[in-house]
């Protein structure tokens, strides 16, 4: 395909649909959110059903919905909606939107950062969970996991296998806590039946302080390891920190991404799983880093700079059976500003192939891309 044809079919996404774009020798389907929505999660199954949730309505007060769609057809399911008080999400600050996993039996769980006006007095945001009922037919109530943590702000995670585990990864300070970002830290809680019923939360971090509006993200490993990407804070320096396990006092973390910045970036990570390993990307100074991660202690193989001559932001990742991987962006967004929808094709080493992708005005106001890798070798991004 020609650069003129390129730039032509960028021009011509359809609302709701996939349009082919041809990339660096694999093909790129852009896909626009239902219903107008934004801050998507994309997980694609063992079957190749795609599973979306996104915010819609009220930036202050938005609501979670959830929809797939199944390998083979062309348009997404009615959307569900997974919040049941109204407006008890919140897409403000493009961080503290809704959380995707699945579980055992492909069961579909959901955590998000609630709205203030859905918390208890005192205690600010609560740090919402639920999961589709068995029937699919609608989610259960959602649960506020905080029982010893309070004002939660970024975002936060939430991560499944397939022996029934559940884990919910936020970062917050503890009850009775002097207020800053030098109190707070990373919590997780854990469930072992399906999310039915959840332990009380537990500090993981060994360093203390996070940087309070940036958003984290969680991940296992093949071998059930707990991998979360996080920003630190100790004085001026910000970094992305790297943590690597579940249990109080035995899990590691590693600087993988220094910034020396006082103001929170209200900045995003992702993870992704490779043929060759663990993938992440995160934000420093305006620029998206892509790594590779080591999980047998807290380490870093190597990164590479994503060069652009733009602001970057809200990195996704997606790999296919072949190693090659999309790491998806938003370019010059902002506080109430809608911006530039990239990306660019990685090889298994973490080398780029081709020329980046973009699409101008490709990402609506308070929202951010996902990306997923189908198994023909493809890649989509839902934006």
């Amino acid at each position: 395909m020609n650069r003129r044809r390129s730039s032509l079919l960028l021009g011509f996404v359809l609302l709701g649909a996939a349009w082919p774009v041809a990339a660096a020798e694999s093909t790129v389907r852009l896909t626009r959110v239902p219903r107008h929505g934004v801050q998507p999660k994309a997980v694609l199954d063992h079957k190749g059903t795609l599973h979306l949730v996104y915010l819609a309505g009220d930036p202050g007060g938005s609501d979670v919905f959830y929809t797939r769609r199944r390998a083979n057809e062309t348009g997404f399911a009615k959307p569900l909606r997974v919040n049941q008080t109204p407006g008890s999400a919140v897409a403000v600050g493009t961080i503290r939107g809704a959380r995707l996993a699945l579980g055992q039996m492909g069961r579909v769980h959901v955590a998000w950062n609630g709205s203030h006006k859905a918390g208890e007095k005192g205690h600010g945001a609560p740090m919402f969970y639920t999961r589709l009922i068995e029937d699919g037919g609608g989610f259960e109530p959602e649960r506020n996991l905080m029982t010893r943590t309070r004002t939660l702000d970024g975002g936060g995670a939430v991560v499944a296998d397939a022996n029934g585990n559940v884990q919910v990864v936020w970062h917050a300070a503890p009850l009775g806590a002097a207020h800053g970002e030098n109190a707070r830290g990373v919590y997780v809680a854990k469930s072992s039946d399906h999310g039915k019923t959840f332990a009380r939360e537990v500090g993981i971090n060994p360093l203390p302080g996070t940087c309070g509006c940036c958003g984290l993200d969680a991940f296992l490993d093949r071998d059930g390891r707990l991998l979360t990407l996080y920003r630190g804070v100790r004085d001026a320096q910000r970094d992305m920190m790297l943590l690597v396990g579940n249990r109080p006092a035995a899990a590691k973390s590693l600087v993988v991404g220094p910034w020396t910045v006082r103001t929170c970036p209200m900045s995003a990570a992702a993870f992704a799983q490779a043929p060759g390993g663990i993938a992440g990307a995160w934000e420093a100074k305006g620029d998206i880093h892509l790594g590779w991660f080591g999980t047998g202690g807290a380490s870093v193989k190597n990164s590479t700079l994503i060069h652009r001559q733009a602001h970057q932001r809200h990195p996704s990742i997606a790999a296919n059976t072949n190693g090659t991987m999309l790491v998806a962006w938003s370019e010059n967004t902002g506080w109430k500003k809608g911006g530039d929808l990239a990306w660019r094709i990685y090889d298994a080493k973490a080398k780029p192939t081709g020329q980046p992708g973009q699409r101008l005005r490709g990402v609506p106001k308070w929202s951010f891309a996902a990306a997923v890798a189908h198994p023909d070798g493809s890649f989509e991004i839902l934006h």
